[in-house]
């Protein structure tokens, strides 16, 4: 475990998982970033590299293939070529069920993410400090939010997952059902629509996208496993990523400012906040302003659940 920026036991280093595509500048920046972490040299990166989809992407490809084979700085270093293109989600999925074959804990990034130097000392401390307890898993990035001034801690609680930069256990993970087998249960249930959307009233929509067909997104169904778990992500007051993807060049999400964090390269790992506090109504509050849809938007998603209870 860590305490204030220092390794009780280096051989207690989660491994860092990182997934790239085509975008050679972002994956740059994100291996740079987690070469310059500390403790970085005491921790075990895989890197896992998709495949081309079209033929207008073997050059991108190849140029991250290059670059990932020139990391140094890690523990021990695992490069994972795909030789057909599966897609994002199905590339996280199956490589983490890989690595959790081997590891007990990871922590996860995607190419567009740039960490603190701070980042690993608290991905592995708060994985060791919350480990069987009811937390489902780790949060690098934090929307931005309002701290009341009496709130001492440095960690938070919230009822929704986080992929930007991130850390779960392997029991939490083989937990998860990616085929959602209660969807349509879950679809028709009004109440269990609106609890699922507590942390944001995308939830339910996202999740509804993904079973016909629209997105393809792993993030979700993790994140439904956890409401089915009665689980909770534990975030960080400050941001210790951020997200370079914001630029439009991503999978999931486009041009935006909307996701502007403040980062820090430091957090007091003797501040966490324990489970029993529970999630805190007035951050929770400011934290929902971030996913909440607009009225526009949640007519299109209702139009749409409409449509799916209908044609069933």
């Amino acid at each position: 475990m860590l305490y204030n920026g220092k390794l009780r036991d280096k051989e207690m280093n989660a491994p860092v998982v990182v997934f790239t595509y085509n975008r050679p500048q972002h994956t740059q920046q994100t291996i740079n970033a987690l070469c310059n972490a500390h403790h970085a040299n005491q921790t075990h990166l895989i890197v896992y590299s998709d495949a081309p989809r079209t033929i207008a992407d073997e050059n991108a490809v190849a140029d991250v293939r290059n670059i990932i084979h020139h990391i140094d700085g890690f523990a021990k270093i695992t490069i994972v070529e795909r030789e057909k293109n599966i897609g994002l989600a199905n590339n996280i999925i199956s490589g983490l069920s890989e690595v959790f074959v081997e590891y007990d804990r990871a922590i996860v990034i995607e190419d567009d993410i740039v960490a603190t130097e701070g980042f690993l000392d608290y991905m592995n401390a708060a994985l060791s400090f919350y480990e069987n307890k009811n937390v489902w898993s780790i949060a690098g990035y934090t929307p931005p939010i309002d701290v009341p001034q009496n709130y001492n801690y440095s960690t938070y609680f919230a009822p929704r997952n986080c992929s930007w930069g991130w850390a779960t256990w392997r029991n939490k993970w083989l937990e998860t059902d990616w085929q959602v087998s209660d969807f349509d249960q879950f679809i028709r249930n009004k109440q269990a629509r609106h609890t699922f959307n507590y942390a944001g009233t995308d939830l339910s929509a996202m999740l509804l996208r993904w079973r016909i067909g629209e997105i393809n997104s792993w993030s979700v169904r993790f994140c439904y496993a956890a409401f089915k778990s009665n689980q909770s992500t534990v975030y960080p007051t400050i941001s210790l990523v951020k997200n370079a993807g914001t630029d439009g060049s991503g999978t999931n999400v486009s041009h935006t400012l909307r996701y502007e964090s403040k980062t820090t390269s430091y957090l007091n790992v003797e501040q966490f906040a324990p489970t029993s506090i529970g999630v805190n109504e007035q951050i929770l509050s400011s934290f929902r302003k971030t996913y909440n849809c607009s009225f526009i938007r949640r007519c299109i998603n209702y139009l749409k659940l409409l449509l799916y209870i209908i044609q069933k």
